[in-house]
């Protein structure tokens, strides 16, 4: 979609108080950025469960714009990559393969700004409430540097669709109950703190991992690893967004400041979000997940995403609460 159209679509947005704005930190460094802060409980529950079902039908699901449409910084300039370490220059570009059944545990994360639908992807977790995804803190968050939307803050309504297909709902419509992000993406944009955690109301009386199967989070990685796949449903051009896509290769490290790890596979905008999972453990429908696709190059099939923090370990913490 065309910038201009974009930003005439958000105009409409009503502006609602500064209820996504966090409250101040007088923490300092690493501490601060750190910090796990919570979506309002305004913000996460506008809707009730069934309201919120309603509204995410399968032509709004169809039409909710990826995310990298309006923040900027998520789309690196070509002539970025000149910082990446490619261990002797030997990597080889990955082109995603069409899958008709992607694992259960990964789908699309649907959310509103204003009156603008966005989308995302994202991966059911294994934790003790059993009702998490894992996602990237800008689907959960504006972060500082808001683009085209009105103001920062947490986004809200959402929903998250495993194995999403053509608008259909295999595994149902998960609503989300609250999220929540790090200090330091929501403050200071910063790319090794863009990961967030979702829980999800239950549905027909079951938890989400109870019904789809949940992954293992794993962190501290290092950003060389062999035999990675990603999962992510890309919605631009060539894609539409409605099938799943996948790409498995070699990471390499790319030196931007945030320690990312480096992918050449050619998901674009709606696939960030997406699970990158290491090769060992994997089966059909779960894994062990290292990283989350963060941003990509443009002009080039590369992705980036920083290796997990531990860090991560709190805000599970924090979202069992």
């Amino acid at each position: 979609m065309l910038a201009g159209t974009v930003a005439a679509a958000l105009l409409t947005a009503v502006a609602p108080g500064s209820a996504g704005a966090p409250a101040p930190d007088r923490r300092t460094g690493a501490a601060r950025d750190a910090h796990v802060v919570a979506a309002p409980a305004a913000q996460a529950t506008r809707r009730d469960a069934r309201e919120t079902r309603r509204y995410w039908t399968p032509e709004r699901m169809r039409a909710a714009l990826p995310i990298e449409d309006v923040l900027p910084g998520l789309l690196l300039p070509a002539a970025d990559t000149t910082g990446a370490r490619t261990d002797r220059g030997t990597t080889t570009s990955e082109r995603p393969v069409r899958w008709k059944r992607a694992p259960r545990t990964t789908g699309k994360l649907f959310f509103r700004d204003g009156s603008s639908d966005f989308v995302c992807s994202a991966s059911a977790i294994r934790t003790k409430r059993r009702n998490q995804v894992i996602t990237a803190g800008h689907c959960v968050h504006t972060g500082p540097n808001v683009g085209l939307l009105q103001q920062p803050r947490f986004f809200s309504d959402w929903v998250f669709v495993p194995r999403y297909r053509d608008g259909k709902a295999p595994y149902g419509r998960w609503v989300g109950r609250n999220a929540f992000a790090f200090n330091g993406w929501i403050e200071d944009e910063a790319f090794r703190y863009d990961q967030a955690i979702i829980t999800f109301k239950r549905h027909r009386g079951r938890r989400l991992v109870d019904a789809v199967g949940g992954n293992e989070v794993v962190w501290g990685k290092d950003q060389r690893q062999w035999g990675t796949t990603i999962w992510g449903w890309p919605a631009e051009a060539p894609y539409d967004g409605e099938v799943a896509r996948t790409c498995t290769g070699r990471t390499t490290r790319f030196e931007d400041g945030a320690d990312a790890a480096m992918h050449r596979c050619d998901l674009n905008g709606g696939a960030s979000g997406g699970p990158w999972f290491l090769p060992q453990g994997r089966t059909r429908h779960s894994g062990r997940i290292w990283a989350i696709t963060s941003r990509r190059v443009l002009d080039t099939p590369v992705l980036l995403a920083r290796p997990l923090p531990r860090q991560i370990r709190q805000m599970i913490r924090t979202a069992n609460r």
